[in-house]
Formats: C-alpha cells, structure tokens, sequence
C-alpha cells in the first residue's frame, strides 16, 4: 500500500499539521503515563523502578514528538526533534537496565557485569552519533537493540528459568512493537487520514500496554522471590 500524510487542518488560525498522527502519538503517550502511574504502588525493586521509568520516558518523548514533531513542527523546525530523539533514548535506554537487574538471578554474574558495559557503550555511542548523523534511524537502531537484543533475550532466559509471568509479556510486548515497526517500513496505509504512521502508533500502544500488564504480573509470592533473588546475588 501507498503511505500518505494526514492533511494539515486548521482550528480557527491555528495550524495543525498531521493531525490524526499528533492524535495517535498523544494516545500512545497516555498509554506510557497510565503505566507509570498505575504501577507506582508495586514493589520497591530497582528493576520496577526503572521499567516505570522507561514508561514514564518514553511518554515523555512521544509528547514531545507529537507537538514538535507533527502539529507544530513548521514552527518548531526540523532541528527541534533533537529533544524527542534524546529523551527516547534514554527511555528505551531504561528497559535495558531494567531487564538486566530483573534478570540478574538467571545470568552468571560475570555475564551480567560485561553486559552492563555493553549497555553502557551502546547508548553513549547512540548518544554522539545522533549528533552526528542527525537520523531517526539511530533512534529505530538504539530501540531494536535495546528491546530485541536485550529485554527479549534475557527475559527469555528469565522465562525459561522460572516460568516469570513478567518476563513473558515483556515478550509480548516487544513482539507487538515490531509489528508496528513493520508496519513502518512496509508502509501499510489506509487512506490519508490513517497512514503506516498511524497504525504503527496504535501498534505500540497495545505493546506499552503489555508491558504495563507484565509489571502488574508481580504478586505477593512473585515480589518475595524477586527480593530474596536479587539479594542472593548481591
């Protein structure tokens, strides 16, 4: 299919370019905020904590996006999605942690030690190469990384270890995202009132929701084995 560009629209003399793409970013980032605020009360484990910052930074970053990015960016200027590009880094770049310490417990510690610098690396690199080449590819490249490469293999690890209910629909989710990067790059549009963009957005809000699904999965019983795990390997 032909990808097209939401029609620019005006409400009174204010312009709107993309409106149905602002729209959807704007949904997915109330889907990425109701995560972070919904799982505030489960347990105190630095893994939770920084899967919420993850949802919290990437809400952030989508908002970011949606405005400056979409609606406004004739304002803006192209120059201005640096911001977008920066925080979303660092938001996918808290999944990594998160899965590494929520996974702790499955990896020898020497793996786990040569990972961590492995993360450290890549994001530092992502950091001075979206300067440099300026392109959301290094975004798309970062978030591949971070949620294929590393929250999907060591949750599956985790999972086969332990039967984690977590780290099974963090597999979801990130399943779910790449069926909304696919329909990115193959460009699956509809009409110009919902393009590949669109529906790649409606894609990554059900796989934020997964996720957030995935945090509630820790009960009584999960949240004492959690703690008494990662203090084993202290």
């Amino acid at each position: 299919m032909t990808s097209f560009q939401n029609p620019t629209i005006y409400i009174g003399e204010l312009r709107i370019d993309e409106p149905i793409t602002t729209l959807t970013d704007v949904f997915f980032c109330a889907v990425c905020f109701f995560a972070f605020f919904k799982t505030k009360c489960l347990i105190n484990h630095k893994a939770v904590r920084l899967y919420r910052l993850f949802f919290l930074l990437t809400g952030i970053s989508t908002l970011v996006a949606a405005i400056i990015g979409h609606a406004f960016l004739y304002y803006f200027g192209k120059d201005a999605k640096i911001y977008g590009w920066v925080l979303g880094i660092c938001g996918v770049s808290f999944a990594q942690f998160a899965a590494l310490y929520h996974t702790r417990q499955s990896i020898h510690k020497p793996f786990f030690n040569i990972l961590m610098l492995v993360c450290v690396f890549e994001i530092l690199m992502t950091c001075i190469l979206i300067f440099m080449v300026w392109s959301f590819v290094v975004i798309e490249l970062h978030t591949a990384f971070s949620l294929v490469m590393i929250v999907t293999v060591l949750e599956y690890i985790h999972y086969k270890k332990t039967n984690s209910q977590l780290s099974l629909y963090m597999m979801y989710g990130v399943g779910v995202a790449i069926i909304a990067v696919l329909c990115h790059i193959l460009k699956i549009a509809f009409s110009i009132w919902f393009n590949h963009i669109d529906l790649s957005h409606l894609f990554m809000a059900l796989s934020m929701y997964l996720m957030y699904i995935a945090i509630k999965k820790i009960n009584t019983f999960n949240s004492n084995h959690f703690i008494s795990s990662s203090k084993s390997v202290k």
